[in-house]
């Protein structure tokens, strides 16, 4: 082997101590050797991939990541893996610092290697005992403070940072400026920066507390609720649209609007949490207890025909737990769907325990083009809410009224015929004795479809339907909704079991959400009635429990009476009423068929339905049929007996069969105006908002280990739990998303407060105590003040999860209100600002640089709440994504103020983000996002100076400025103020006016110029002076693409 010189050798190790920059890279400050600080990482990201805690990948049967059972373990030569205090004598040191690659590790292949310091950290841990340590994270809070530090009047955060900051050789900054360190607390709490008078009112404020009491003033505001919601909307993914295939529309905005309302209460971050995991499984839920769990909505869904549905249920379910470990524990949980997790002690068992969480959903993997997807909530408006509850109340008295109606009426029966009444109501009957051009007995309005033919059997003349596209079209019959009565009957002989038949009926495909009604068979031949308005969560659902045979004729028949409840339905069979079970029985809106464009729609009633799986209906019928009618009533028990050519002598006689066949045909003259009520309860709910909310099965489905992470390859069955590493999951704790929420928000658990209160840090400071936010595992960055962390962590549970007070101690520290300029020893010391010996300074995000724009030039709309609005963008964008969708196919920009409203509500496409949001950052919302990037790139600069949004603001400002001063320098130095919240310097303000003056000139030169420059936008330009607008303009322009605007110092 080749050896250097003696001299290089020393070079190199000097220069790989000065890449390490122990101090920099890793955070132990203590003389000995961490293990969590300086071991963990390094045999983590060297050796767990092959000796960690996924048991499938682990080789030579060795684990280095269980504590203290490292020292038991002994290899193939007899010899301890760790001894303490004797590297000589562990294989573990022998095997990283030999020379032999047959004995290296780790092997040359990984193509991974210990550079010399580090194997001398090693070398001086196992020598210093060996002491292993659980995760960090892993371990209990803990309440410090630091040591060894002069107080100095200093606050509780200042002395962490202060201690950190001594022991770098750094100190404070000085103070920011009054005015900038304004500007940072405005946007950070209100996300826009102060008006010149919320500037001026701070510096007449002499109160010693006057900052303290801005900050409380600040905190009552929609602005800081709404700056807040911000965050939380990316956390959970929250979007306007699905996500795949064609990203059709949805409509999620009241769960943004609920944590707007919360975050204006300050809600305490541990019922924050609980709603919106389990609000629906707590006592009594609230409407907006109900609203919170859409937070387990947000996911990405997909419309794409032909998918497994149960396939894209389970990967909802995945989504859940990827975004609740993210979210609120900083786990990669989803690193061990396939396998066990290769870093942390989470093993595949565990990954589908707490899977098992979220595996009951009573939804589907394959929803409609547009719209929501049940489980759904009405919200209806106050007014409206209270005309339903009236509503409601006056049709449970006038059924009372009928039914007592009905008891006195029974003497005064009248005899009816059944076998002359089934005329009655009858919207169509075919004999199916013939085809004949395409039509069915001859009707003009049932049209035949593919190959059906008539066939000669017992029953004479009948419809066979032997293949798929099979059926007849029967035009304007079967219109009814879910207040009207109706009935159908028909003979039947099925030919074989499939996955469901449907014999008659007229509800849609998955891009109606199914909506109208049909009589169908199920996978066991179970007769089933279904009303639809969405499935699976508006409908009404009843079955039988028996089946009926193949290869024998059996006649069906179902009668509803138009109470849009189960128990309205009945079902027969040859004639006699069978027990129904009721699979759903929640029925709200209407029934009516509606097209792709949620329009109402005259759907044929299709006879022998046929629909493939594409459509998400697998209802196609094979076998025959015979004597089908529709009516427009309920039918009797006499009469269905008729249609059943079951219809005995003595059942004409019996007086309870008589009277109830008496009040179908002469219903109390009270119906009608029933009928009238439940129309009209249902047009209420028909109008209301909706929103996707979390409810669970009735009957839970099992959970297993998936081999592989497929959904359809079983393992092992398991219940519901918690990963073991972070804390026990008490027995006391119910077993579903309750206790679960429990589990997470309970003061024992070490990772929840931590991960919100580094998530809130990074918020104000641009990066968090720990910078790996969505990782606290053994793969995440170690945190710079980890007593700091505890410290906040603690005093954020201790004083009941109050976000405000916990933001309040930050805002409030020397820390924070630091200056962000930097000398270069400082920079030279702590580039990244890691140690926090200045203040934060970044661009701000995509909302804040679009907010100020709009709000300096009197532009913004800071309505609160409501759907969903459309600012300008780039016409055709939407173009390329509405293969399916028909709500989604072309963007149409709001007119008015709507198009000025904060950014939050900007209409989120997640396969086509709003582009200048998505150029300054803006995440597409389509996974959980704890941290956004943060990029400069030209374009960003192109967006401030060629977006119309942006150049009408620039036009709107220059207005205001010409009708307020006639000297540009005075404009010049208005604008800066409005635009960057402090004066200008000199240097720029002569720049500025520098090129003002050039570009008035360029434009008396250029008219038609000025006037298409300063007619860009929805609103006219006030001034006369076009040159002059269009100059200032322009003047404008320049200072928003400062950073002084778009920087937070």
């Amino acid at each position: 082997m080749r050896r250097f010189p003696v001299i290089l050798s020393i070079v190199v190790v000097i220069s790989l101590v000065a890449c390490l920059d122990r101090d920099d890279s890793i955070y132990s400050d203590s003389d000995r050797v961490s293990y969590n600080y300086d071991i963990r990482p390094l045999i983590s990201d060297r050796c767990f991939s092959c000796h960690g805690p996924d048991e499938k990948a682990r080789k030579a049967d060795l684990r280095l990541d269980t504590g203290e059972e490292i020292f038991k373990i002994i290899n193939g030569d007899g010899e301890h893996i760790l001894v303490r205090g004797k590297p000589s004598k562990s294989d573990l040191w022998k095997r990283i610092s030999t020379d032999d690659p047959e004995l290296l590790m780790p092997p040359l292949e990984s193509h991974l290697s210990l550079n010399d310091t580090e194997k001398e950290l090693v070398r001086k841990w196992i020598q210093e005992g060996a002491e292993i340590e659980a995760h960090w994270a892993f371990q209990p809070v803990k309440n410090t403070l630091p040591h060894d530090v002069s107080k100095e009047g200093l606050e509780s955060i200042d002395l962490f940072v202060k201690d950190k900051l001594r022991k770098h050789g750094l100190d404070f900054n000085i103070p920011a400026d009054p005015h900038i360190l304004l500007r940072r607390i405005f946007f950070d709490l209100t996300g826009i920066g102060p008006t010149a008078e919320q500037v001026r009112s701070y510096d007449r404020d002499r109160r010693e507390n006057a900052l303290e009491v801005l900050v409380d003033s600040l905190f009552t505001t929609t602005a800081y609720a709404e700056r807040m919601t911000v965050d939380w909307l990316d956390v959970a993914r929250y979007a306007d649209s699905q996500g795949m295939h064609s990203d059709g529309w949805r409509s999620m905005y009241p769960w943004r609007d609920w944590v707007i309302r919360a975050f204006k209460k300050n809600m305490p971050y541990d019922q924050f949490v609980m709603e919106q995991l389990a609000g629906d499984l707590m006592p009594n839920p609230s409407q907006d207890q109900l609203i919170a769990t859409g937070f387990n909505r947000n996911h990405e869904t997909t419309a794409e025909g032909g998918v497994v549905d149960e396939e894209f249920r389970k990967e909802y379910a995945h989504d859940r737990v990827k975004t609740t470990g993210t979210a609120f524990l900083g786990l990669t949980m989803e690193c061990a769907r396939c396998h066990d997790h290769k870093y942390d002690p989470i093993s595949q068992k565990e990954y589908y325990q707490f899977f098992g969480f979220f595996n009951q959903v009573d939804e589907v993997g394959l929803t409609g083009d547009d719209g929501n997807s049940g489980p759904n909530l009405l919200i209806p408006g106050y007014q409206d809410q209270q005309a339903i509850d009236s509503i409601s109340d006056l049709i449970l008295e006038i059924e009372s009224m009928i039914a007592t109606n009905h008891t006195k009426a029974v003497s005064q029966v009248v005899r009816e015929d059944p076998l002359k009444t089934v005329m009655q109501g009858r919207e169509i009957y075919l004999a199916c004795d013939k085809i004949q051009n395409n039509l069915l007995d001859g009707q003009q309005n049932a049209q035949v479809s593919g190959g059906a033919e008539i066939v000669k059997t017992s029953r004479g003349r009948v419809v066979h339907f032997n293949e798929e596209y099979e059926y007849i079209t029967v035009k304007d019959v079967g219109l009814f909704d879910q207040y009207q009565p109706f009935s159908a009957a028909l003979w039947v002989n099925v030919e074989e079991k499939r996955a469901s038949q449907t014999m008659i009926g007229n509800s849609g495909q998955k891009g109606v959400f199914w909506r109208g009604w049909d009589f169908r068979l199920d996978s066991l031949n179970r007769p089933m009635l279904r009303l639809i308005n969405a499935l699976p969560h508006d409908a009404m659902i009843v079955r039988l429990d028996t089946s009926i045979g193949t290869g024998i004729w059996t006649h069906l028949a179902f009668t509803y009476d138009g109470s849009g409840l189960a128990s309205g339905c009945r079902i027969f069979v040859n004639g006699t009423e069978a027990p129904l079970i009721i699979v759903r029985d929640k029925l709200q809106r209407t029934i009516y068929p509606m097209s792709f464009d949620k329009q109402p729609s005259r759907t044929p009633l299709r006879i022998g339905k046929s629909y493939r799986a594409f459509t998400g209906e697998y209802g196609i019928y094979q076998g025959m049929m015979d004597n089908i009618s529709v009516y427009n009533r309920k039918l009797s028990t006499l009469e269905v007996l008729a249609l059943s050519e079951k219809l005995e002598p003595e059942a004409m006689h019996h007086s309870d069969l008589q009277n109830e066949l008496y009040q179908n045909l002469h219903p109390d003259p009270l119906q009608n105006q029933l009928q009238v009520l439940r129309k009209e309860r249902m047009v209420l709910y028909n109008r209301a908002e909706e929103v996707m909310i979390m409810q669970d099965q009735l009957q839970p489905d099992p959970t297993f280990v998936l081999l592989r992470g497929n959904y359809n390859q079983r393992g092992e069955n398991v219940t519901p739990a918690t990963p073991k590493v972070v804390f026990p999951f008490s027995d006391t704790l119910s077993k579903n998303r309750l206790g679960l929420a429990q589990w997470i928000v309970s003061p024992d658990n070490p990772l929840t407060a931590r991960v919100y209160v580094n998530r809130i840090w990074q918020q104000f400071f641009g990066r968090g105590i720990v910078t790996t936010a969505h990782d606290f595992g053994v793969q995440g960055s170690l945190p710079t003040h980890p007593e700091l962390l505890d410290f906040l962590a603690f005093e954020f549970v201790q004083e009941g999860w109050d976000i405000r007070a916990l933001i309040k101690k930050i805002i409030l520290s020397k820390t924070y209100q630091q200056s962000s300029t930097v000398s270069k020893d400082k920079w030279s010391k702590d580039p990244e600002n890691r140690w926090l010996s200045r203040g934060p300074s970044f661009r701000l995000t995509a909302e804040m640089v679009r907010d100020q724009a709009l709000s300096a030039s009197y532009l913004l709309d800071t309505t609160s709440g409501g759907p969903s609005v459309k600012p300008w963008q780039p016409e055709g964008l939407w173009k390329e994504k509405t293969s399916s969708t028909h709500l989604l196919r072309a963007y149409v920009p709001d007119t008015g103020t709507q198009r000025y409203r904060r950014s939050l509500y900007t209409f989120v496409r997640r396969t086509s983000m709003h582009p200048m949001m998505e150029i300054f950052d803006a995440p597409t919302r389509s996974v959980c996002t704890v941290k956004r990037q943060s990029t400069e790139s030209p374009q960003q600069a192109l967006v401030l100076l060629n977006d119309p949004e942006f150049v009408e603001a620039c036009r709107t400002l220059a207005d205001h400025l010409l009708s307020n001063s006639k000297d540009p320098v005075q404009r010049i130095k208005l604008a800066y103020v409005r635009l960057c919240n402090k004066e200008i310097d000199q240097f720029k303000l002569d720049k500025l006016l520098q090129f003002y003056r050039e570009e008035k000139e360029r434009f008396r030169g250029d008219q038609s110029g000025a006037e298409a420059y300063v007619s860009v936008g929805q609103y006219a330009p006030v001034s006369d002076d076009v040159v002059d607008l269009a100059a200032t303009t322009l003047m404008v322009n320049t200072i928003i693409n400062l950073d002084d605007f778009y920087f937070k110092r």
